[in-house]
């Protein structure tokens, strides 16, 4: 995979959750503000947010490190986007 972009990682964290709204019945986004809080949001659940990071590894091709990342962050977009951007091309 090329270098990975925190617009790369919205894009994609964009196309999840519209995915999973509109499965759910629900009105879908079209784009994800970087201080969206997706659990405060609503868009996911506890539940769903595991899902969610399963998806981001996949999308990353390879395992996250979610423990560098401040716990206050790691439900809002920008700071996800980032953090998942510099992880998935080998940064800390």
């Amino acid at each position: 995979m090329s270098k990975v972009t925190p617009n790369d990682v919205q894009v994609f964290l964009t196309d999840y959750v519209t995915g999973k709204l509109r499965s759910d019945g629900r009105v879908s986004v079209e784009q994800l503000p970087e201080d969206c809080d997706l659990l405060l949001s609503g868009m996911v659940d506890s539940i769903g947010f595991l899902d969610l990071v399963a998806a981001l590894e996949t999308f990353a091709d390879r395992e996250i490190d979610f423990e560098m990342l401040d716990p206050e962050e790691m439900t809002i977009v920008g700071p996800l986007c980032k953090f998942v951007a510099a992880q998935a091309n080998g940064m800390s």
